[in-house]
């Protein structure tokens, strides 16, 4: 039997479209498909390269020409020389592009949604026509896949048009390599300590993500300068991760004169350790597709404060993190002074990530995903 050729269209490979590539694909079984990964250059291209290269799988890069983005120009020549049997498409833009190269060709695409709709896409003189060629694209979907309950709403709400049959949604929650964040670490904590010079006695907060907007770090910052404003001292918060909004988090982070409450350490693609350093996780977002760090601190068994946003909301469901109104500064300085208080509280995660492990182990979802594909191109 010949092999499923899947193109897999991503115009952004960083943060968890990165690892949801990494942890799903893993349990493709290289006797079955055959997969092509065609994406836009990015910071994080080197890593997702070494990830796919392990996993025997292409990674063809689409350079921009004439300060244009060219992934449809790319995706069109890819399906015109290859022979594939579906494209894989990681979130609205590559949708759109991967569907402007299918519009002769026909080729099943399903669309893996990582991300909201916001309105400032649609601003402008050329809001409404931005607005319609999106809505015309997104009928050469067939599969709209969405990786929790909440995302997957968004968009119905955003494009009440799309995919009104029940059929052409499917939810298949995202998932992580529990098995990485379950092994004990004894000593993350002191290495972490020892690397950044960070006080013995100083309580530790992690934030694991791409410095962005509605990542919510900057909800970080005021919560440390209220903490500060109380008089409450012996913290720290270890920033690891990339983005366009680093430069204008430092300088805000100055001015407050906050520079001793926060280290930066960059981007890494096995932050497990790192994260077992912390004495806890800080997830202020204002929204997520599903949370794969929320995901990996409960399988770690570090404690979790986290925003109650659309998707976030979802993962934590039925778990022991500590749940905050997502824009909310003063409620998250309140839960970061409590968590600093509360010497049992590592003892409550602890005595869950099995059951985190068990819930959000990616290889059950990703097996789906894998019979999904099988089924679309086989005409089952």
């Amino acid at each position: 039997m010949s092999k499923i050729r899947i193109l897999t269209v991503c115009n952004w490979p960083v943060g968890g479209i990165r690892t949801y590539l990494k942890y799903n694909y893993r349990y493709f079984s290289g006797d079955k498909f055959e997969i092509t990964v065609l994406t836009s250059p990015s910071i994080e291209l080197d890593s997702l390269e070494k990830d796919m290269a392990v996993l025997g799988i292409r990674v063809l890069r689409a350079p921009g020409f004439m300060g244009a983005n060219s992934l449809a120009f790319y995706a069109f020549r890819e399906l015109f020389k290859g022979d594939y049997d579906l494209i894989h498409s990681q979130g609205f833009i590559s949708a759109f592009h991967a569907a402007a190269a299918n519009l002769i060709f026909r080729i099943t695409h399903v669309m893996t949604i990582h991300g909201v709709f916001e309105k400032k896409y649609f601003e402008g003189k050329s809001g409404r026509i931005k607005r319609f060629l999106f809505s015309l694209a997104m009928k050469n979907v067939d599969i709209f896949h969405g990786v929790s309950h909440g995302i997957s709403d968004h968009l119905k709400r955003a494009f009440p048009k799309l995919g009104k049959a029940d059929s052409e949604w499917v939810i298949i929650k995202h998932g992580i390599a529990a098995s990485l964040f379950l092994a004990d670490s004894p000593r993350a904590g002191a290495k972490l300590r020892s690397a950044h010079e960070i006080e013995a006695g100083d309580f530790i907060f992690g934030y694991f993500g791409r410095f962005m907007p509605e990542k919510g770090f900057a909800y970080i910052i005021e919560a440390a300068d209220i903490i500060n404003s109380r008089g409450k001292t012996g913290f720290m918060v270890m920033a690891v991760g990339t983005g366009d909004y680093e430069r204008e988090y430092k300088k805000e982070i100055r001015k407050r004169g906050l520079e001793k409450r926060f280290r930066f350490m960059p981007f890494s693609p096995e932050p497990a350790e790192i994260m077992k350093g912390c004495d806890t996780i800080l997830m202020p977002s204002k929204w997520e597709a599903w949370g794969l760090v929320a995901c990996e601190s409960l399988c770690a068994g570090i404690p979790l404060i986290a925003s109650d946003c659309v998707g976030l909301r979802e993962a934590t469901e039925d778990t022991p993190a500590i749940r905050i109104p997502s824009g909310d500064s003063s409620a998250l300085a309140d839960a970061m002074i409590a968590a600093m208080a509360d010497s049992e509280l590592k003892t409550a995660f602890d005595g869950f990530k099995n059951q985190a492990a068990e819930r959000f182990d990616v290889e059950k979802s990703a097996l789906r995903l894998a019979d999904l594909f099988e089924k679309l191109t086989s005409g089952a």
